[in-house]
């Protein structure tokens, strides 16, 4: 036991981060994990508290390169001194955790070598780097995006291959490096090259719990880690000898464990609903499937292993252009492609539908109108009503009075205060807010929603009106097109956007009602397109979002359009709607 280290068993929350590392220390021929996420939290106590969980191993007795005398590739020091004396006395060692630098060169790693000796000695001309030392221990790269690409390479050209090759002069040298890998970055330092990160075994997202219970729990572990380490170790003793022992039964049951041909062609199924063209993914997940199945202590890789391991190999190896860094993968979307409901790709604009445009006005509250609609709620034009407002740009005097009176006050308070809603005539702005999370993938709802999109754009074109596009995936909402008139940029945006990750619907809604105030003479109408599944919030729910939009969202006409039938709809965009007394229409009724 380490005072020093972290206890694994302590780390709270990050299930997927401590999966993905005991999966590999069980399984180093996965390929490494690359951890992503913030600074502060817990990527690297999570990688040097690994070392705690592993057992000693045995090392040749003066091996420079750290040989393993019960198996396996054998330095050729090793193999002289085999052949010489016949057998290689060993020692046992703990596992180390060894940290490669930032700043580290091409020596530093593979070694530096003495032409001269290397044509008179052979190996021993070899001044063992970074490999000989990662070789059976755990190596660590931390801000791995910020070293040179060409080092990243070496370095997983080691790990794929379980050797360290240097080659100088024509002299080529070798030794076993084989090492639990684990590179963890901070992508607003920058992000690698795609083709480095497909080089990663398994890649986890890691982010800060947001649960307060949670964060107090980490705050008391953390001091009272600090404080007391020993007693604090003594307190997860028990389950990290548990989790010790498992690890080790699961590396006696791996080579027996099998892969039935119906995990592999489901496997070759997800990737390719994924579009991922590389077959590393399907390798590293069979791989990893076989290691989940061992880790629950069974002998044959079942659907449930296959889904795990497909969220872990499969999620950086998504498509990476541009416009799709930060397409996402859940498990949700892993069982909809098992299910059968995620085969079809097609995601592009259906050029043969139809807007019903036969709807009434006061249906769509000012929408599909034209040029000169009616603008409720204009600066100028005639009053035709009020509403309450503390902060009124005009005070209805007589409303105002009449509140007053109403509540029996002798003086008019801020809260009576009421202000003038005006009609007048103005251009309609359309501000599109369309849906492209994950769940919109699923039975072409994508397809469908921007088939809509694309109809009322058409339409604009029609009447000259302007069109602005807000796309929301992920943990935000991005304005994709500001108020304009230029239609080609919108349906060239519309056909680019990428889909896929979380709902930040309530993100959405704030930035519409943001674009609708910068543009206050217009006869702004904002149509939401949505399945309804927000899951990524302003505030931490759905309804402080709501309370605290509801102000900015109250002079807005909206329209609400699901992008799931009627009958099967979850009724949250049904209750967003009605906050804002918002008309709500479906997909399959305002599509022909």
């Amino acid at each position: 036991m380490d005072p020093h280290v972290f206890p694994f068993t302590a780390i709270r929350g990050q299930e997927l981060l401590r999966k993905a590392l005991i999966l590999n220390a069980i399984n180093p021929k996965i390929g490494g994990v690359l951890i992503r996420g913030d600074k502060g939290t817990g990527k690297s106590t999570a990688v040097r508290s690994l070392r705690e969980l592993l057992p000693e191993r045995p090392v040749v007795e003066g091996c420079r390169f750290g040989c393993d005398p019960t198996g396996g590739e054998l330095c050729q020091e090793c193999q002289e001194r085999l052949r010489r004396e016949g057998r290689l006395p060993s020692k046992p060692v703990r596992m180390q955790v060894v940290d490669l630098p930032v700043s580290a060169t091409e020596d530093m790693v593979v070694g530096s070598l003495d032409i001269k000796r290397a044509l008179r000695d052979g190996i021993k001309a070899l001044e063992p780097g970074i490999l000989a030392r990662a070789n059976g221990n755990i190596l660590y790269i931390d801000e791995v995006n910020l070293l040179d690409d060409y080092v990243v390479n070496t370095l997983l050209d080691a790990a794929a291959m379980g050797m360290n090759i240097i080659e100088r002069e024509g002299i080529s040298i070798m030794h076993p490096s084989r090492f639990i890998l684990a590179g963890t970055m901070n992508p607003e330092e920058g992000d690698l090259r795609p083709q480095i990160i497909d080089r990663f075994g398994l890649c986890v997202d890691v982010e800060a719990l947001m649960d307060p219970d949670d964060r107090i729990e980490v705050i008391k572990r953390a001091v009272e880690f600090q404080e007391d380490p020993e007693s604090f170790h003594r307190k997860f003793m028990k389950k990290q000898e548990a989790l010790r022992t498992k690890i080790m039964r699961a590396r006696r049951i791996l080579p027996d464990v099998e892969v039935p041909e119906d995990a592999l062609s489901l496997i070759v199924r997800i990737s390719s609903a994924l579009g991922i063209r590389t077959h590393r993914a399907d390798i590293i997940t069979a791989r990893t499937a076989r290691t989940m199945a061992a880790l629950k202590g069974r002998e044959r890789v079942t659907d449930d292993d296959v889904r795990e391991a497909a969220l872990l190999a499969m999620k950086h190896r998504l498509k990476q252009l541009p416009f799709q860094r930060e397409q996402e993968l859940d498990q949700d979307m892993i069982q909809d492609i098992m299910d059968g409901e995620l085969e079809d790709e097609d995601t592009g604009i259906d050029r043969n539908r139809k807007l019903k445009l036969n709807l009434e006005a006061t249906d769509l509250r000012g929408a599909l109108q034209g040029k000169t609609s009616r603008a409720v709620g204009a600066r100028k034009g005639k009053y035709v009503r009020a509403r309450p407002n503390p902060e009124p740009e005009s005070i209805a005097m007589d409303a105002t009075i009449k509140r007053a009176a109403a509540d029996g006050s002798p003086v008019v308070l801020p809260e009576h205060l009421m202000e003038k809603v005006r009609a007048g005539r103005a251009e309609t702005l359309y501000i599109i807010v369309l849906d492209t999370s994950s769940s919109m993938r699923l039975e072409r709802k994508i397809k469908f929603a921007k088939t809509a999109s694309w109809l009322i754009l058409r339409d604009s074109y029609e009447k000259r009106n302007r069109v602005a596009l807000i796309a929301f995936r992920g943990h935000k909402a991005e304005l994709v097109v500001e108020p304009t008139s230029n239609y080609e940029s919108v349906e060239e945006a519309l056909e680019e956007l990428p889909s896929g990750g979380r709902t930040p619907l309530t993100p959405a809604l704030k930035l519409a009602a943001e674009v609708s105030a910068s543009h206050k003479d217009d006869a702004a109408t904002i149509i939401v397109i949505s399945d309804g599944r927000c899951n990524v919030f302003i505030n931490s729910n759905l309804e402080e979002d709501i309370r605290m939009l509801a102000p900015e969202l109250d002079r807005v006409n909206m329209i609400f359009v699901n992008a799931e039938p009627s009958a099967r709809s979850l009724g949250i965009l049904e209750d967003i709607a009605a906050n804002f007394t918002s008309e709500v229409l479906y997909l399959d009724d305002i599509l022909i």
